[in-house]
């Protein structure tokens, strides 16, 4: 039996929280295809709505510094999203957007207008391979969330005698 990361393509998943700027990394999952991978991405990190936007993409098409750039060349200059990770063990958060031709391009452009960071601290990808969880979708997409309520510890009463835990 196949493994199911040889099945499935992986896909980034990037959160903007109901309070937030920016949309930052939460995780990867394995979709069969991008709609796949924004729905599923929709159940598992906003079901407690934590969130009022979705970005996912296909991990083959993030390239970041320090490793060898995703290939493909255009004549004409297309835009690419940056995320920057500021310490390991941090989030990589949006932190603009670059044009450039390909993604090593996109990657200097990014080094020039955002500064040198470790290797696999700066991310870019294509602009146009970002699907997103559009604003006309905003209501039922992350709504429906607000009803289910969730087995969360503060949802149960203590009897009195352990009121102090």
């Amino acid at each position: 039996m196949t493994e199911l990361h040889e099945q499935w393509p992986r896909y980034e998943v990037f959160i903007k929280s109901r309070n937030g700027l920016e949309h930052k990394h939460s995780s990867s999952l394995h979709a069969t295809d991008g709609q796949h991978a924004l729905l599923l991405a929709r159940d598992v990190y906003t079901r407690r709505q934590e969130g009022n936007s979705l970005w996912v993409v296909a991990a083959s098409d993030v390239s970041q510094n320090g490793a060898a750039p995703v290939a493909g060349t255009s004549e004409t200059p297309r835009q690419f999203e940056v995320f920057l990770r500021l310490k390991p063990g941090l989030d990589h958060k949006h932190i603009g957007s670059v044009d450039a031709c390909d993604a090593a391009a996109a990657l200097r452009s990014a080094e020039t207008a955002f500064g040198q960071y470790p290797a696999g601290s700066l991310w870019v990808l294509p602009s146009a391979s970002v699907l997103t969880s559009e604003a006309v979708w905003s209501e039922p997409f992350f709504d429906a969330m607000a009803d289910k309520t969730y087995r969360l510890p503060t949802f149960y009463q203590l009897p009195a005698a352990v009121n102090n835990m």
